[in-house]
């Protein structure tokens, strides 16, 4: 290649144009490439992700000698071909290309676009709360035209199969960029896409691209280089790529289908092209994790994953089939082999939280979060899980040390507030009351009137037994939420009430408070249940009684307790006892046996009070009934 002096700013000679005005300066310059004359960058053009340190397009048709007095502006309008272009780009750019658009598509991300280099392609890690998808994308050209083939899709904690979501989030990556069949998205005549759009902006005109052949991917370090060029020779595909095409091909509509959320019809494809390829791996494991979504299919899935290949070798979905055959073992092991080999550190990490399920040695689940942890020490469920699990043992340096890294991880103040309001919930409700206030005040210091951490550190006062500290912080809680949710509203009046009657010795106020806690709270029964309590100290026989019976008639209705068979057996005894009723006994107790069918001693004092009731029953069929209204028989 010889570059040959010209006047690079492209000064327009009289020739060509009458004015003595410069034109708009392009990185151009006149070359000769190839044995003809041609125009070449002479710096870097940008387009989107990619960078174009290199290109060259030559003119055919041209006689020598010429006249190149005029410079670059008497060329750049004739059209040239394209003879070579390098493109250029990085992970970070990339990813600064494709983030805010998978942004856009499915919300927010819990951590950054993760992208990493592969011999093929580009590996893609995407982490959403609770779940992680993750696949690679590999570049397969073909002459002219790039394919890039979705491949390995796998994730954990997802609403679909991994494949379908990641055709999804791809489709508003690329957009109109390229046309997708199946899982195999095209970019045709690369080269004369990327001349339309380059030469124009920088003054030239578009050149003709169709014998330019596209190479392929060259990675060193997180830098990638493509190559067009008409001399290439159409590349070679490795053997992953080939089987990733051949996979594109057979199951082009079940893709499809996939993509547009259509499960069924899917399936239907999956099975249609596994009937042509017997034992696929890829299409058994596709199938395997359509049905392992729907209850009814899975001992059936199981025994088609088996035939093709060990149940513990199939990752998650394998894993998860086993244990819904009660195979626990089985599924320990399969989430023992999927952890190991998975290359992406969140996924890891977040099937081995995912395993815990199925883990009963206590020893074994602190190593395999500790080892989750270590693996990925910025995903929070991962940190969450550890943290629950040090705080629930009693290790309140651990799990304050996982708190803490979860504070100082979270961005802005209202995520750095909720770390530290939910750790001193769990804080506190492991004992550690005092650990719980700090975090609590903590909490506190990211948002002064959040009602939620005003109440727990109001809880946490009242736990350390300094009810005077904890009342001017409830009724500020109080104050705060009574505009909110009644969950919250009903919590604060729980606490009150307690507060009432535990330190203020006021049981009237503290059944007051307990009446205004309603069923939109959760600690609704608890509520009925202190109330019964609190009357029964007072002398208020009836009104304990009732309180007893709302507090059934809720658990009756779903609603949820603390503990409901030992209470239920309590209000049993006063039924029996204080108030003489067996029949309501019976229904206390009758209640409290169906939630703990095992007990000996609730089904002992069950029949007790049963044959009370038989007793009565039977006493009162025998006694003689006179009825005025009706006239003696006469005889």
């Amino acid at each position: 290649m010889t570059a040959i002096p010209t006047s690079v700013s492209g000064r327009a000679p009289e020739a060509v144009s009458s004015s003595n005005e410069e034109e708009p300066r392009v990185p151009l310059r006149l070359t000769v490439a190839r044995g003809r004359l041609g125009l070449e960058l002479y710096e870097p053009v940008s387009l989107g992700p990619l960078e174009l340190p290199e290109l060259q397009l030559s003119f055919r048709g041209l006689s020598f000698p010429l006249d190149l007095s005029g410079g670059v502006p008497v060329f750049r309008h004739r059209r040239g071909e394209l003879e070579r272009l390098v493109l250029a780009t990085s992970v970070e750019r990339l990813r600064a290309w494709i983030e805010p658009r998978i942004r856009a598509a499915i919300g927010a991300l819990a951590r950054p676009l993760d992208l990493w280099p592969i011999t093929d392609g580009l590996g893609v890690g995407i982490v959403r709360a609770g779940s992680v998808l993750a696949f690679d994308l590999l570049w397969a050209p073909t002459g002219s035209d790039v394919r890039l083939v979705v491949s390995r899709a796998r994730g954990v904690g997802l609403t679909s199969p991994a494949l379908g979501e990641s055709l999804r989030i791809l489709d508003s990556v690329f957009g109109k960029l390229s046309t997708r069949r199946g899982r195999l998205y095209r970019v045709s005549a690369l080269g004369q896409r990327l001349g339309r759009i380059v030469l124009p902006s920088v003054g030239a005109r578009a050149p003709a691209a169709e014998q330019v052949v596209v190479s392929t991917l060259a990675w060193e370090h997180t830098e990638a280089k493509i190559l067009l060029d008409s001399t290439l020779t159409p590349p070679a595909v490795s053997a992953v790529i080939g089987r990733a095409l051949e996979a594109a091909i057979h199951t082009e509509r079940a893709d499809d289908a996939l993509a547009s959320g259509e499960i069924e019809p899917a399936r239907s494809g999956y099975m249609a092209a596994l009937e042509a390829a017997p034992r696929a791996r890829e299409l058994v494991l596709l199938i395997a994790e359509i049905d392992a979504r729907i209850a009814g299919r899975r001992e059936a899935a199981l025994g088609l994953l088996s035939e093709t290949l060990p149940a513990v070798a199939a990752g998650a979905v394998g894993a998860e089939l086993l244990a819904a055959t009660g195979d626990h073992e089985g599924a320990r092991a399969a989430y023992s082999a999927v952890v190991r080999d998975e290359t992406y550190a969140p996924l890891a990490a977040l099937l081995a939280v995912e395993s815990l399920r199925f883990e009963p040695d206590a020893q074994q689940r602190r190593l395999t979060l500790d080892a989750a942890v270590a693996r990925a020490p910025n995903l929070p469920e991962a940190r969450w899980a550890r943290f629950r699990a040090r705080a629930e043992r009693g290790d309140i340096d651990g799990a304050l040390a996982d708190a803490q890294h979860l504070e100082a991880a979270a961005v802005g103040s209202r995520a750095r507030h909720y770390c530290c309001v939910t750790a001193a919930g769990d804080i506190l409700a492991a004992g550690f009351e005092r650990a719980a206030g700090r975090l609590f005040e903590r909490a506190l210091r990211y948002v002064p009137d959040d009602a939620k951490a005003t109440l727990g550190l109001g809880r946490a006062f009242l736990a350390a037994r300094e009810g005077l500290r904890a009342l001017p912080l409830l009724e500020r809680a109080r104050e705060l939420a009574a505009s909110g949710a009644g969950e919250l509203v009903g919590e604060i009046d729980f606490e009150l009430a307690r507060l009432s009657a535990e330190v203020l010795s006021d049981l009237p106020q503290a059944i007051a408070r307990l009446r205004q806690v309603t069923t939109a709270c959760s600690l609704v029964v608890e509520a009925r249940v202190l109330e019964a309590q609190y009357r029964l100290k007072l002398g208020d026989i009836v009104g304990t009684s009732v309180a007893y019976a709302r507090a059934r008639e809720l658990v009756e209705l779903g609603h949820r307790s603390r503990n409901p068979a030992q209470w239920l057996r309590l209000a049993g005894r006063f039924e029996s006892e204080v108030r003489r009723d067996p029949n309501a006994a019976e229904r206390h107790l009758a209640q409290a046996l169906r939630l703990e069918p095992q007990s000996a001693e609730l089904a002992e004092a069950y029949r007790d009070v049963a044959a009370r009731v038989a007793a009565r029953r039977q006493a009162a069929e025998l006694s003689p009934v006179t009825d005025s209204s009706v006239p003696p028989t006469s005889l």
